[in-house]
């Protein structure tokens, strides 16, 4: 009976062992996107008319490896990919007999990790207008 307990609490306890360390690590790809779409939503100056396109807005797809999470006694660290989507959706608004260009950025960033053989994805999107 002893027995049948202490494995009881044990399957138990290594599940929830399991379900926090998924949430601390979708917590660190969160927390890398949300990072990346603040750098793309505040980096300036951001003047496409003028030509003026900081690094992070430039249109294309980048992809880099970050630590979504790194253990702070062993110091493993659990990699994912980062992938940075940017395209142009300008569009024309016309106001009288003034045409003008609305110069609208799209950004989608996601951050894919695996754990224990799953995978997992953190996902965002953000729109950029002209800074004038």
């Amino acid at each position: 009976m002893i027995v049948l307990v202490c494995t009881s609490f044990m399957t138990a306890f290594t599940q929830l062992n399991q379900m926090a360390m998924v949430s601390r690590l979708y917590t660190g790809a969160y927390a890398q996107a949300q990072s990346q779409i603040d750098l793309i939503a505040s980096d300036t100056p951001f003047q496409p008319q003028n030509g003026l396109i900081p690094t992070e807005l430039t249109p294309g797809t980048t992809t880099a490896t970050v630590a979504v999470y790194q253990d702070p006694v062993s110091n493993n660290t659990i990699n994912g990919t980062m992938t940075t989507t940017v395209t142009t959706a300008n569009t024309n608004y016309t106001q009288g007999t003034t045409t003008e260009t609305l110069y609208l950025y799209e950004a989608y960033v996601n951050v894919a990790y695996t754990y224990r053989g799953k995978n997992y994805s953190v996902a965002f999107s953000t729109l950029r207008t002209s800074d004038i």
